[in-house]
């Protein structure tokens, strides 16, 4: 993907003494790894966090659990370390943070506050965004590039890291497929699920996830759901992250009787995201999921296909 550039806009807050400059910054919610492209695929999701962004004497933060209000929050670390990427001297300001994208539930949370740091810093120095350059400080600070890629750019991502340089690649997304969202009143740590990974695993099970991500790839572009659900059963990390998600055979059951192509962890989960063609009965479902024992929220959700910018 070639780099961009392109000159954000400052909006000049009436209220303020002066011309403090002030910045709304968008970012989509993510769902990574897709089944089969573990630690390389990620989708950008029409669920949003905005972050406001205006210079002030001193730091404040506000719209977030008062723990966050602090100079350790995520938002704020990105913003200071891409001030200092861009030569530019460290500032007070007033974030606040409008964000519909619930932590540690596998949706990208912590991307989008990294992404929407960085991007602040950007606009608040009417510095010129090359979202190359975007991406490497924001994969810099989150360690990978598999949800600010796509939080980032839009639409479904693959991405690696070279030695130099790293790589991305947007692919299509037939316009059959519908998307739910699973998300339950629990959380799961990115870490504790990243040590349930075996150090070592089968040859053949490398060889066929490798395999199956080629077709995956294919049938979300062409529509063949047939094929999707026949090639979305990874064996590299889900088999050992669902154990982790009380009721997710439930779920799971719930999505597929009702015509799911494909039922996947999201990110490291817990949230479930399943892929419907055509039609999707959404209010079923939320009964289904009612008579749980945890809290389960469903939802249909659009493709994000222009990812991160300025409102």
């Amino acid at each position: 993907m070639s780099s961009q550039k392109t000159q954000l806009k400052c909006i000049f807050s009436p209220k303020s003494k002066g011309e403090i400059k002030m910045v709304r910054i968008k970012v989509p919610a993510t769902s990574a790894n897709l089944g089969v492209g573990f630690d390389c695929l990620g989708l950008a999701l029409e669920q949003y966090a905005y972050f406001d962004f205006e210079e002030a004497e001193e730091l404040l933060i506000s719209g977030c659990d008062p723990v966050f209000q602090t100079e350790d929050n995520l938002i704020y670390q990105a913003f200071t370390y891409t001030l200092e990427k861009l030569g530019q001297k460290s500032r007070a300001i007033h974030l606040n943070i409008d964000s519909s994208i619930p932590p540690a539930r596998g949706l990208g949370s912590s991307a989008t506050c990294v992404v929407g740091g960085v991007l602040g810093a950007f606009a608040l120095t009417k510095t010129p965004v090359d979202h190359y350059q975007v991406l490497q400080i924001a994969t810099e600070i989150e360690g990978h590039p598999d949800n600010v890629a796509p939080a980032l750019y839009g639409g479904l991502i693959a991405s690696f890291m070279g030695e130099n340089k790293i790589y991305t690649q947007k692919y299509d997304i037939h316009d059959s497929y519908r998307f739910v969202v699973f998300s339950p009143d629990f959380e799961t740590s990115t870490k504790e699920a990243r040590e349930r990974l075996p150090e070592k695993i089968a040859f053949s099970h490398a060889v066929a996830n490798q395999s199956k991500l080629v077709f995956a790839l294919a049938s979300l572009a062409s529509g063949d759901g047939e094929l999707l659900q026949a090639v979305q059963t990874d064996q590299l990390h889900e088999p050992y992250r669902k154990v982790m998600i009380h009721e997710f055979d439930d779920v799971a059951a719930f999505a597929r009787e009702a015509g799911a192509c494909s039922v996947l962890i999201s990110g490291s989960g817990p949230s479930i995201l399943a892929i419907f063609q055509e039609e999707v009965p959404i209010e079923k479902l939320r009964t289904q999921v009612s008579s749980l024992q945890h809290e389960w929220k469903c939802y249909t959700v659009n493709v994000d296909l222009g990812g991160a910018g300025i409102c």
